[in-house]
């Protein structure tokens, strides 16, 4: 069902054809993984570009004081890669991680620059996916940089609501740049008004 999912947002919102779809997910390999398990380590390489079928990844890195700070989620449907790695070849900055059970769909990026050469729909869908990343972090620049922390909350209730069900407290309060227990007042004070 998820996978139908997927393949109608490729097919109505990226305007892949279902031929170009198949060929996508046929040079992809499947990957299934648990809680916890890290998709990129930060500091290493990675050449693959992931699609999320099924369930939560976090992007984060370590601060000078040893804590995690979350920078981004993905969910379905979502791509994502290191995005040093593959437009520089350096090591990755952010750690991705499951932080629900996932399913993913991964392929290499010399893979995926040979599909492009060879379909305009491909081609139209990863620059699609490279604009819509470069405004969603505009986006957070621009809420992060003129919003209080309630409205940057909401922000993400309304953008992304399967992340404030799914994802633990400690990592929703590190994306927003705030304490779990500031969170804790934020969320108390929504469900009182």
């Amino acid at each position: 069902m998820v996978r139908e999912e997927i393949k109608s947002l490729f097919l109505n919102d990226y305007h892949v054809s279902e031929e170009d779809f198949e060929l996508l997910l046929s040079k992809s390999r499947r990957i299934e993984l648990e809680k916890g398990e890290i998709i990129i380590a930060a500091d290493k390489l990675s050449d693959e570009v992931f699609l999320v079928e099924s369930g939560l990844t976090r992007g984060y890195f370590g601060d000078t004081k040893g804590n995690e700070v979350t920078e981004c989620f993905g969910v379905s449907g979502d791509m994502f890669t290191a995005m040093f790695c593959y437009f520089k070849g350096e090591p990755a900055f952010l750690q991705y991680e499951a932080v629900t059970p996932m399913v993913l769909y991964a392929i290499r990026k010399d893979e995926l620059e040979r599909l492009c050469m060879q379909s305009l729909s491909i081609a139209n869908f990863f620059r699609i996916v490279c604009i819509e990343q470069l405004y969603c972090l505009e986006r957070k620049c621009k809420i992060f940089g003129k919003d209080d922390a309630l409205n940057r909350y909401i922000s993400l209730i309304k953008v992304r609501p399967q992340i404030v069900k799914e994802v633990p407290l400690k990592h929703i309060a590190s994306y927003l740049g705030i304490t779990q227990q500031s969170l804790s007042r934020l969320r108390a004070s929504i469900r009182n008004l």
